[in-house]
């Protein structure tokens, strides 16, 4: 028997075709492997079995192996069983950044989409988290030999979007929520048209210097910045927090914390909140005659803040009413759209509201009739707890209480060792 070669015209005698390797797997397929294995674990229950597939910089983000399987079993049970997933195609050059301490950032990951099933979505409280958990990604890392490393945890994220359990354990923690409003120099009281605007704007104000001196104490002491998440992680599972926890809120959504404190965070690698009115995101505002000046931020810096370490929540409609009394209709208004609003701008679910205006109590832990309703009504928009501004300052966090967490309020030329007593 014989065969012509392609482009000779001489016979030569056939014999068997040589066999071709198979192709190496490409790194897209590798990733898509490695995420299939991470979420069938998930889906089986089997956290334990995902620790030996996390980067390193995601297991440095958990207080230990054990105690993560512990709250991820808590976490996803009952309603909230996970049944069965969907990934959707690798995508790479991705930068993961860790919410808890922005200083990490992997860069040359490849995100992978998932949307996760659980046994009944309609039942996972607060109402229509069970959605939010359609719109999350792992991220993975490939290595030079083995597979790709899990970064971004997706659904198994410290900083997942938080389930509500039916029955949360009885917790209770000093986690100092540091207040603050105004990061810039002192204002110039020829800009304000009364002394009381002027004396109000500078109760607000803590200037750069102040700021940059009291995180520095505060790093110095060895506290550890985490977010409200993070936080309620600790209230609703017991997940155990890191030493000297401290929490960081800026409210109002002003550009000045953007400009003069975000640089130094970044440099201790804290994380921080920041609780925006969204109908004054964008906004310079003034008097007529231009005094009173007051910068806001845009919707392009809260994306850049929300996507770089940062935390971005809901501070009401314009930061002018007590949403306390109210009915459900203006409720929805003020907060659940607004909450919706930021959502949609980010693509990060908003779980906590910082009250507009004084607590009606003259601490955190005190509350009413209209305040448990208030409660109620933020749980069906979503929200899962408030942040209060008493009269009284406290660091004490409860189970109980995540609807009305206390907070400390940072005044102006505070040093930063007057932060110390706060430090558990």
């Amino acid at each position: 028997m014989i065969a012509l070669l392609a482009g000779c015209g001489q016979p030569t005698a056939a014999g068997p075709r040589p066999t071709r390797s198979p192709s190496p797997p490409s790194v897209a397929q590798l990733v898509e492997a490695a995420a299939n294995t991470f979420m069938s674990q998930m889906a089986a229950g089997d956290y334990l079995a995902q620790w030996s597939e996390l980067a390193p910089p995601a297991r440095a983000m958990w207080p230990s192996e054990a105690a993560r399987s512990a709250f991820l079993a808590a976490k996803f049970q009952g309603a909230a069983a996970v049944t069965g997933y969907r990934l959707g195609a690798p995508a790479p050059s991705s930068t993961w950044v860790d919410r808890e301490d922005p200083a990490v950032q992997v860069a040359g990951a490849y995100t992978v989409s998932v949307q996760v099933q659980f046994s009944s979505a309609a039942q996972v409280l607060p109402s229509g988290v069970g959605a939010d958990y359609s719109k999350l990604a792992l991220m993975l890392i490939p290595q030079a030999s083995g597979p790709p490393l899990v970064v971004g945890e997706g659904p198994c994220s410290i900083d997942a979007p938080i389930i509500v359990p039916p029955s949360p354990p009885t917790e209770s923690a000093s986690v100092p929520i540091l207040m603050y409003h105004v990061v810039a120099p002192f204002p110039i009281p020829a800009q304000w048209n009364s002394t009381y605007a002027y004396d109000l704007e500078y109760g607000l104000t803590v200037t750069p210097s102040q700021f940059a001196a009291q995180m520095a104490y505060l790093s110095g002491a060895g506290a550890h910045a985490i977010s409200l998440t993070r936080l309620a992680d600790f209230l609703l599972y017991g997940l155990p927090l890191p030493p000297k926890p401290v929490a960081i809120t800026f409210d109002d959504g002003r550009e000045s914390p953007l400009q003069n404190a975000v640089p130094v965070l970044r440099t201790y690698g804290y994380t921080a909140t920041f609780f925006v009115p969204s109908g004054l995101v964008g906004r310079y505002v003034t008097t007529r005659a231009g005094t009173n000046p007051q910068h806001y931020l845009t919707w392009t810096q809260i994306d850049q803040l929300a996507h770089s370490g940062f935390w971005i929540e809901d501070h009401t409609l314009f930061d002018n009413t007590a949403l306390w009394g109210l009915s459900s209709s203006e409720v929805q208004q003020l907060a659940g759209q607004t909450g919706a609003t930021i959502a949609a701008q980010t693509g990060i679910p908003v779980q906590f509201i910082a009250y507009s205006g004084l607590w009606p109590f003259a601490t955190a832990a005190q509350s009413g009739p209209a305040e448990t309703t208030l409660f109620q009504e933020l749980a069906q928009l979503g929200y899962v707890g408030g942040a209060v501004d008493a009269r009284v300052d406290s660091a004490t966090q409860a189970t109980g209480e995540i609807w009305q967490m206390p907070r400390v309020r940072v005044n102006p030329n505070e040093a930063g060792s007057a932060l110390g007593p706060w430090l558990s």
